[in-house]
């Protein structure tokens, strides 16, 4: 089922429910750069970024854009500026797991000229299926537009795109999804976290570690001069880096969470396995970026796969900048978040009853910061059953 209403009310006040972590496009990423760019070691320009935790993608005569305009945003200082006049841009979130018959609720607000299309893509298998369209003629004044739609019973996940139609020029800003309610990871996040009774390690590298609880190898120093405003010093892990410590004491196997903030100092698409936190050996758990650009969580025993939550490719496109990572485990899921993003999920995984000795933070060609491991999970959403 598809609901769409047309209305002209004033700006939303986002609220934590809105499942969006980047919902007026404010926070954006650098692309991969041209042959010229990077001969050249300039950055692509500011309005080529791409707006985090969204999928944007033009084809034909149609392009899209994320200017920092604070007169031409409804709200802040950036918004989606989608033109096209033969082909079409659009802008992709998701997948988003479908736990029951909830029904979703899109908002946002739009003006220009032509027609914009919503869509909701049913992406439980291949080949994805997009649900009836909705389409709305744009107004040259900021209009806030909205449609509720429910999955139907076999869709366990689904994308939310918005999209140009036929010959229009549009832009797009304050994105607000509510649905089941979801506990994530605030983004950005406001402070560094702290340590509370349920941390088991917190570094925010502001000293250097202590060598009589942390083996210390190879290139590791301490930098400020790359670290994101309010955080202070962290930590850089260069050729032959390699820094571990007690895994007995600093993780649960049962339940957890790791959060940290990470910046891999080559792209993403390098062909180099880069984990941010590791146990190894036979009886192991492994959180980070793969050789083919996959990133996720994953337990193993006897060296073989026990369980896993892996997003394909996802890191496919990075560049080097600052990242927050977050995952989760217990017997309900694995879940794993980038920028406040749920990037892959297994419901009911299995876990192992112990894991090896040795705690491994980070590898080579990274900078780690904020680094905090707790034996709950602080950050929960509803998953299908299958």
């Amino acid at each position: 089922m598809l609901i769409a209403v047309l209305l002209v009310i004033p700006a939303l006040s986002f609220a934590q429910d809105n499942l969006l972590p980047n919902p007026s496009f404010e926070l954006v990423e650098p692309p991969r750069p041209t042959a010229d760019q990077a001969r050249l070691g300039a950055l692509p320009p500011l309005e080529t970024w791409l707006p985090r935790t969204w999928t944007v993608w033009s084809n034909g005569d149609a392009e899209w854009r994320c200017p920092a305009n604070r007169e031409a945003a409804h709200g802040g200082q950036r918004y989606l500026h989608l033109t096209a006049r033969q082909g079409r841009a659009a802008a992709r979130y998701g997948p988003i797991p479908v736990s029951g018959p909830e029904a979703w609720t899109v908002r946002f607000w739009a003006c220009g000229t032509g027609q914009l299309t919503v869509s909701a893509t049913d992406a439980t298998a291949e080949p994805w299926r997009d649900q009836p369209l909705q389409t709305f003629d744009l107004q040259a004044q900021w209009t806030e537009l909205a449609l509720t739609w429910t999955p139907p019973a076999a869709c366990r996940q689904w994308c939310l795109t918005i999209a140009t139609e036929g010959a229009a020029e549009a832009r797009v800003d304050e994105v607000l999804l509510t649905g089941p309610q979801w506990a994530t990871p605030p983004w950005p996040p406001p402070a560094p976290v702290a340590a509370d009774e349920h941390t088991l390690l917190y570094l925010d590298f502001e000293q250097p570690l202590d060598e009589d609880a942390f083996y210390v190898g190879g290139q590791v120093g301490y930098t400020s001069e790359d670290n994101q405003e309010g955080f202070g010093r962290a930590l850089r892990l260069g050729a032959g880096a390699y820094v571990a410590c007690s895994a007995d004491e600093h993780l649960n196997p049962k339940a957890g969470t790791i959060e940290l903030w990470c910046k891999l100092l080559e792209p993403g698409d390098n062909g180099v396995q880069q984990p941010m936190v590791s146990i190894p050996g036979p009886e192991g758990l492994w959180l980070g970026k793969d050789q083919y650009s996959h990133v996720g969580l994953q337990f193993s025993t006897g060296w073989s796969r026990l369980s896993g939550a892996i997003a394909m490719g996802y890191a496919w496109a990075w560049q080097p900048c600052w990242r927050h990572v977050a995952a989760c485990w217990d017997e309900q899921a694995l879940t794993v978040f980038v920028d406040g993003k749920l990037i892959a999920w297994e419901p009911r995984p299995k876990l192992s009853r112990f894991l090896g000795p040795e705690l491994r933070l980070g590898s080579p060609g990274m900078l780690m910061d904020d680094l905090r491991i707790s034996d709950v999970v602080r950050y929960r959403v509803p998953l299908p059953a299958d």
